[in-house]
């Protein structure tokens, strides 16, 4: 039964750390990732506003999936990124100070005050702040309830051999705490059960130091592992590693001189000692690191160098669906945008090759429409299964852009059908046949690509700047370009009754060659006008008045 009480004091913390991280993202949802965006304009800015971040959100796993947002975006170079990361890793150390003075006899009242604004009452925000305080709450208890089951194992003399052992080997220690640190995902945890562990006397004053190094450590490592699916993500967490990697095993030597350093310091108890070294560590590695970071970017990038395009001539396939952010709504949908984002910009490459084999007459770029139709069809599937698996947690405005994305990869994908099945096959077999459409008809088609290429940028519009004006405008532009359509069509049958009797056959192949591609553009034009009713709401009760035809266009949420 002390095993269990320990464990479930463990999975208490990280049910506790988990829940804290959903309470932030209710509470601050995308804000965190725009003002940061905001506030890192200089290295030592960036510094101080990762410290601050850190401070509110003392969740080292979802700070480290903001950070690779935010990285990923491409909105903050890397070495002003490397920096907000060095700055959170110290904001989360507060919560150590917290834990080392004993807060957790408060527990009650934070249970208390948490479930009355996350049960009772309805606003977002204070539900938000509720969530984050039963949080702490599930923490402290949990410490306590750690507490009492470490103190029994440790005063009971069999285990003095354990206890001997990792007294005198203090790179056991570190190797300990940084696979548990991987193990729980959390250095928050990791600190929580070495107070826990701390408060009783028997815990000797020589692991202090060991256990922070290797928690330290161990989210480094874990940080890595959330970031591997991206190249910029792998880079800065690589980066994070190797700094606090390289402290943390120098540091390792001095560990006696260090814990006699803070015994003389004054810190007091052994939970001290954990929390003070703690915030001391992550507060000498940012400084030390901050004149260097340009040189650590460089050294990464020659370490993890760009992959080789592939043989079509598209980027290597990456993704920014992180399963690790799932758990975290906002950023989860950050992210599946981004992936979206990617979509539209290969349906749009197809396009473009489908127009050089219209203008340029050769049949070859033909594969690389279909290599990138395949591209596109995989990326479809990967968005709509990632989507359909963010569920807990989402706000109503969540909710609807979950529904905008979901929409949006589903037009995408059939947009991707059209050109590679529809408008390939009529290419190649035109082309076979040798066709040559009159220059009116060639000013045409070129017209109307140009324009369906100006409909992808619109619909990119939606997903980035998210005017309820531009909604509007982008869901009109459907019935205008389809009735300057219908317009052209008209002229082509006047044209072509004007020519009647004169190459007879050939006109009727140029005809269907004409109407061919016309309809093709027409069909994507109407694909991709369809995302825009996704960004509206249901229909509101009839009104009196002209504007009771009018889909209310809904406010979107803010993205980075």
């Amino acid at each position: 039964m002390l095993f269990f009480q320990i464990a479930g004091g463990i999975a208490l913390v990280i049910f506790g750390v988990r829940f804290l991280r959903k309470g932030l993202d209710r509470l601050f949802g995308g804000k965190l990732v725009l003002w940061l965006s905001r506030m890192t304009q200089g290295r030592w800015k960036a510094f101080g506003s990762g410290v601050a971040v850190g401070t509110l959100a003392p969740s080292s796993t979802a700070l480290s999936l903001l950070t690779l947002q935010l990285i990923d975006s491409g909105r903050i170079d890397a070495a002003r990124m490397l920096a907000v990361l060095l700055g959170t890793n110290l904001g989360i150390t507060v919560m150590a100070q917290f834990l080392a003075f004993h807060v957790q006899s408060y527990a009650g009242v934070l249970l208390v005050f948490g479930v009355i604004g996350f049960q009772f009452l309805h606003r977002e925000t204070i539900r938000g702040i509720g969530q984050c305080l039963l949080s702490f709450g599930f923490i402290f208890v949990a410490m306590q309830y750690i507490g009492a089951g470490v103190s029994v194992f440790l005063r009971d003399p069999a285990n003095g051999p354990w206890i001997t052992l990792f007294s005198t080997h203090p790179l056991l220690v570190l190797v300990l705490a940084a696979l548990f640190t991987v193990a729980v995902q959390s250095s928050t945890v990791s600190i929580s059960f070495a107070i826990a562990l701390a408060a009783n006397p028997v815990f000797a004053a020589s692991l202090a130091v060991p256990w922070v190094l290797g928690t330290n450590l161990g989210i480094s490592v874990t940080g890595v592992i959330m970031g591997w699916n991206t190249l910029e993500g792998r880079r800065l967490t690589t980066a994070n590693l190797m700094i606090k990697g390289t402290f943390a095993l120098l540091l390792l030597f001095a560990a006696p001189s260090l814990t006699e350093a803070l015994y003389h310091l004054g810190t007091g108890s052994v939970t001290r000692h954990i929390a003070v070294f703690h915030s001391l560590f992550n507060l000498l590695v940012g400084l030390l690191a901050m004149p260097f970071l340009d040189r650590i970017v460089l050294l990464v990038r020659d370490l993890l160098p760009a992959p080789e395009p592939t043989a079509s001539g598209l980027p290597a396939i990456e993704t920014y669906l992180d399963p690790q952010a799932l758990e975290t709504p906002s950023v989860a949908l950050a992210n599946a945008t981004r992936e979206t984002l990617r979509m539209t910009d290969a349906v749009k490459q197809m396009l473009a090759s489908a127009w050089r084999v219209h203008t340029e007459r050769n049949l070859a770029l033909i594969a690389q429409v279909q290599q990138a139709d395949d591209l596109v069809d995989g990326t479809y599937r990967a968005v709509q299964n990632y989507l359909s698996r963010i569920r807990e947690g989402l706000t109503k405005k969540e909710a609807e852009w979950q529904f905008a994305l979901l929409t949006f990869s589903n037009e995408l994908e059939s947009v991707g059908d059209i050109i590679d099945k529809s408008l390939c096959d009529q290419l190649r077999k035109h082309l076979n046949e040798g066709t040559i459409l009159p220059a009116e008809e060639a000013a045409v088609l070129r017209a109307v690509y140009e324009r369906v290429m100006h409909r992808f940028d619109e619909a990119i519009g939606l997903l980035t700047t998210q005017g309820a004006g531009q909604v509007r405008a982008f869901l009109r532009g459907k019935e205008t370009l389809n009735e300057w359509c219908r317009q052209e069509q008209k002229a082509h049958y006047e044209r072509l009754k004007m020519h009647a009797g004169h190459d007879g056959a050939d006109a009727l192949a140029v005809s269907a060659h004409f109407l061919d591609m016309l309809d093709s553009f027409r069909r994507i034009n109407s694909h991709v006008s369809t995302i825009g009713y996704s960004f509206t709401t249901a229909p509101a009760k009839r009104r009196r008045g002209p504007a009771a035809s009018a889909p209310a266009a809904t406010p979107l949420p803010e993205q980075d």
